[in-house]
């Protein structure tokens, strides 16, 4: 009867250690192909006033790296911290006297893109603002 015992014991032993096994598989599996754990909506308000809205799905910790991410600025933006362009659209006060009002439900950011930390769901509005 010991042997019995011991075979099962030892069968539920390995049970459980597969089981853990092809659950940590399945969700690594599962989280396969995600870009990050926040996901954000980012609005661009052109010019013209038309929106584009953008679902962000990041691991970045800030707004800048989550649009660089999503190649909404370039990557010599991103490293200055200063944006003329968004998606491929400028605002460069210095010729034009237009520029990129960066907002979070509709409050203005009080700290730059590239330093302002994110938090799964934010909403933020990116909006061409003329002078």
């Amino acid at each position: 009867m010991q042997k019995r015992d011991y075979i099962i014991t030892l069968t539920v032993i390995l049970l459980i250690i597969i089981s853990a096994f092809a659950a940590l598989v399945i969700k690594e599996q599962n989280h396969q192909g995600k870009t990050g754990d926040k996901v954000i909506s980012v609005t661009i308000v052109n010019k013209d006033k038309t929106q584009k809205l953008f679902k962000i799905s990041t691991d970045s910790k800030t707004l800048g790296g989550a649009l660089l991410q999503r190649n909404l600025v370039t990557p010599e933006e991103y490293k200055d911290g200063f944006y003329t362009q968004i998606n491929g659209i400028r605002a460069d006060y210095k010729l034009d006297g237009a520029w990129w009002c960066f907002t979070k439900n509709g409050e203005e950011l009080l700290e730059g893109a590239n330093r302002h930390y994110i938090k799964d769901g934010d909403c933020f509005e990116i909006t061409h603002t003329p002078a």
